[in-house]
């Protein structure tokens, strides 16, 4: 079990973990790539899961062209696509069952392509997503279309694409490929600048002053570059409401890529080497200490933090006989996305 916490007044063995800026902490980069994708299906059973994957497809026998097209925009990014079925017309009742079937599902990124009429629905997925952040301490993300959450748990899809085949997408089909490009991307990649691949226009398109404005406003967006090519503009989620304690880094989905692989890895790894296992005395504290530094020193490695001294890490004994307090100050490296170039001619 893992989680929050305000006191020391915690019930069930767990690891419980507080992430306030430059206090995250980790034990294991763990697999990414795994998308829950909530779709109306127009075959197979509704609270059915089908498992997909480049290379096999659990989808029912007679899953059509339409069935297929988001799943295959999240595979764009994804390893992994768990199809869950909504049946061919879905409600909010079918949203709360979907949610609690989920509770047990692993996965990095949940999708929900239905925007209008849907805000209640939306605002379901909104709700549970930060609970299973917050208290279930279960770090994953929900991608929505228009839905100006607020929160580093939600990102916000604005407009759409057009594909290679004439086809439109809409910001909520759109959010099946953001859910899978950032499922998939790895703790030191940012998506800022991602190219979409087969797709050839953006719709609708934005001006200058209208991508700031989004931006600012924590919203996902698209456009096309230079070459032509369709790309995400900045690798964001909905929060915009920073304050001491979470700071603007957390709108950064990179940043929060490596918070959230802190949490899940250093939660299994407590759970399976030290929960009931180690004793809780300077040499157990020790062991649990040292497991610590050398995982961030192999993130350090791998550019997902930076300036990491062993002497960031302490591990004291909590409040209760059975009970740790851990302190990390880890410095999450960010993307260079933004050049200030002062040109002088002689």
């Amino acid at each position: 079990m893992a989680g929050i916490w305000n006191s020391q007044n915690k019930v069930l063995p767990g690891a419980y973990i507080n992430f306030k800026t430059n206090k995250p902490l980790s034990i294991m980069p763990g697999d990414r790539g795994i998308v829950v994708l909530l779709q109306e299906m127009s075959v197979g059973s509704e609270g059915d899961v089908y498992r997909v994957t480049a290379l096999e497809s659990e989808l029912p026998e007679g899953a059509t062209v339409a069935d297929k097209l988001l799943v295959n925009e999240t595979l764009k990014g994804a390893k992994t696509v768990l199809v869950y079925n909504l049946g061919d017309a879905h409600t909010t009742e079918d949203i709360e069952v979907a949610l609690t079937d989920l509770k047990i599902v692993s996965f990095n990124t949940l999708a929900y392509p239905y925007d209008e009429g849907k805000e209640a629905n939306k605002t379901t997925i909104h709700t549970w997503i930060e609970a299973m952040r917050d208290d279930e301490g279960v770090k994953c993300q929900a991608v929505l279309a228009n839905h100006a959450a607020d929160s580093e748990a939600v990102i916000n899809v604005v407009n759409g694409v057009k594909l290679t085949d004439g086809t439109t997408l809409t910001a909520a089909q759109c959010t099946a490929w953001v859910a899978g490009v950032t499922a998939g991307a790895f703790i030191n990649k940012s998506n800022t600048n991602q190219k979409y691949i087969g797709a050839i226009d953006v719709a609708p398109r934005m001006t200058k002053t209208e991508m700031e404005t989004a931006i600012t406003g924590g919203k996902f967006i698209f456009k096309v570059d230079n070459a032509q090519n369709v790309t995400a503009v900045y690798d964001i989620n909905s929060f915009t409401t920073f304050t001491v304690d979470k700071a603007k880094e957390f709108r950064k989905n990179r940043v929060v890529r490596v918070i959230d692989s802190i949490n899940n890895d250093v939660t299994t790894i407590f759970e399976s080497n030290y929960v009931g296992k180690v004793d809780n005395n300077t040499n157990g504290r020790s062991l649990l200490r040292a497991s610590l530094v050398e995982y961030f020193k192999e993130l350090q490695r791998l550019n997902a933090i930076q300036n990491f001294v062993p002497d960031d890490v302490t591990v004291s004994p909590g409040a209760d006989a059975d009970a740790v307090i851990i302190d990390c100050y880890i410095q999450p490296v960010d993307a260079v996305e933004k050049m200030y170039i002062t040109v002088n001619l002689a």
